[in-house]
């Protein structure tokens, strides 16, 4: 018997946090996906909206590399995805402008607009409740999960640092080290899959590689 009509898995059965049942979806996210980190597969168990496991695994090639340019616009990229995922979409698409100018200019002096996007970034109230107490991280939570040591905070203070990193177009910042995806599976349980992908968005991840278990799958 078919069991995934049209190529959707069907729900199966589970127990929620208060004992009752409820579906269980299997789900796959990425590697395409806008406003979705490059190459990053996502599997996970939903139930209703909530990841309640996860899996991480990269897609093609893992470290992206490149040069400090590359870095700074792929910066500005996920900035873009902040905001675009926050529905605040007039910001995004400034935002893109500016990574526009950077890949144009291969990554030069920082576009006047980005200063503008930053007041606009910090007076909103709107954006500021609406991330403000997403997925906090503490330090040695983010020691723990090998990621840089800018991303402590939550997800409105991550978003702060990336604007104030376009803002200052300091280069010998941009370049950040690649992410096991091990860890970003871990940090998206518990969450919906909207909070989750601005999650994912926030950590400004430039770059990912294989985690133990993916590592050791391809290597047996």
């Amino acid at each position: 018997m078919d069991m995934a009509p049209g190529g959707l898995p069907l729900a199966e059965g589970g127990g929620d946090r208060d004992g009752l049942e409820m579906d269980v979806l299997e789900v796959r996210l990425g590697p395409v996906l806008p406003h979705w980190p490059a190459g990053l597969v996502l599997h996970c168990s939903l139930q209703g909206d909530l990841v309640t496991q996860a899996r991480a695994e990269v897609f093609g090639a893992g470290d992206q590399g490149g040069d400090e340019a590359d870095a700074r616009a792929r910066g500005l990229d996920n900035l873009v995805s902040v905001l675009a995922l926050a529905g605040w979409d007039d910001a995004a698409a400034q935002a893109r402008r500016i990574r526009d100018a950077a890949l144009e200019t291969g990554g030069g002096p920082s576009d006047p607009g980005v200063g503008r996007l930053r007041r606009r970034v910090r007076r909103s109230w709107a954006l500021r409740w609406s991330l403000r107490g997403l997925r906090p991280l503490t330090e040695e939570e983010v020691r723990h999960h090998g990621l840089p040591v800018d991303v402590v905070g939550d997800t409105y203070d991550r978003l702060l640092r990336m604007v104030d990193r376009a803002a200052g177009g300091e280069r010998r910042h941009d370049v950040r080290p690649a992410v096991w995806t091990d860890h970003l599976a871990q940090l998206v349980v518990g969450l919906d899959l909207a909070a989750a992908r601005l999650v994912l968005a926030s950590l400004d991840v430039h770059g990912l590689r294989a985690g133990q278990a993916e590592h050791e799958v391809s290597h047996g």
